[in-house]
Order: structure tokens, then sequence, then C-alpha cells
């Protein structure tokens, strides 16, 4: 009986572990005080610029032609090459909006890191070809994500575009609610 038992606490358990909330990454919440310590270019005429870091690396090991690879990722906000001209900010409105069109950047930069994650670690690799597979991956990523940080700037005319910068936000709250 007391096997039985121990089997059934033991569904329990993994039953009640099926419905707890795994944990779930979210993007930065950029401030101006936090996250934008760099030094304004004086010749830029923009108000503010975001600037973030995608970074990847990863350890492999090969025994026979067996090839495991391990990933680590980094990303965000580089603060201290970010900046803001707060002379330039006329109101709370305006820093609200702005500020809003700085977090677009952010939210690329944090879709960019996901996918590129999850690309790059399920994407089949072998003992031969991982090294430039991983790399040409890696920078056909990159350049997708950045070339879509140059037209999000493009299209919402760096935010001064409302209604572009409304459809990039529904944009954004549709690909992070799918991460």
């Amino acid at each position: 009986m007391k096997p039985l038992k121990n089997i059934i606490l033991l569904l329990l358990a993994v039953f009640a572990c099926a419905f707890i909330p795994h944990e779930r990454i979210y993007p930065e919440t950029i401030n101006w005080d936090t996250h934008f310590k760099g030094n304004p270019d004086p010749n830029s005429h923009f108000a503010a610029v975001t600037s973030t870091i995608w970074q990847y690396g990863y350890r492999s090991t090969i025994r026979g032609n067996n090839l495991q690879l391990e990933f680590n990722f980094l990303g965000g906000v580089d603060a201290n090459k970010s900046w803001v001209k707060r002379e330039r900010i006329r109101n709370k409105e305006a820093s609200s909006r702005l500020l809003n069109h700085e977090q677009g950047h952010v939210y690329i930069n944090f879709i960019l890191l996901k996918k590129g994650e999850y690309i790059l670690k399920n994407q089949s690799y072998t003992v031969s070809n991982y090294k430039r597979l991983i790399d040409k991956t890696a920078k056909d990523i990159s350049k997708f994500y950045s070339d879509m940080q140059e037209r999000y700037d493009v299209e919402t005319k760096h935010g001064s575009d409302l209604e572009a910068q409304k459809k990039w936000d529904a944009f954004f709250e549709s690909e992070l609610s799918q991460l």
C-alpha cells in the first residue's frame, strides 16, 4: 500500500508543478535617469539615442562525431552610450512620447535577443559546419534586426509620426506576447 501512496503523491506533485507559472523574462523598462548616461552628440539633430547590445558566445565539446554546444546570450541597453538632450524636451507629454519611442528600440533588441537565441540554439549543426554556420546565422540575425531598428526610425520619423508609432507599438505588443 505504501508504494502506491508514494506514486500517487509523486503524480500529484508533478501535476501541481505543471500549473506553476514559469519565470518569464521581460525587456528592460527604460527611464531617462538610469538608461541615458552618455554625453549627447552636439552635432546630432536627435533629442535622444538608445544604444543597445546583443552578444552571443558558445562553448563546443566534440567527442568523435558528437557535437555539443552550450550558448550564452547578452542583451540590453548600453547606458553609457545612450543619451538624451533634456533641454529639447518641452514638457511631460513630449518626454513620455520620446521615451516611448526609445523603448521601442529596446523592444526590437529584446526580440532580437529572444528570437536569435531560439534560432541559434535550435539550428542543426555538424562538427564540420558549426563554426561557420553559427557565425553566418548570427550575422544574418543581427543585420535583420539592425535593419528593423532603422526602419522603425524612418517609419515613425523618430517618434514624431504618432500614427506610425501606434502601429509599431501594436507590433511590439504582439511580438512580446509571443515570447
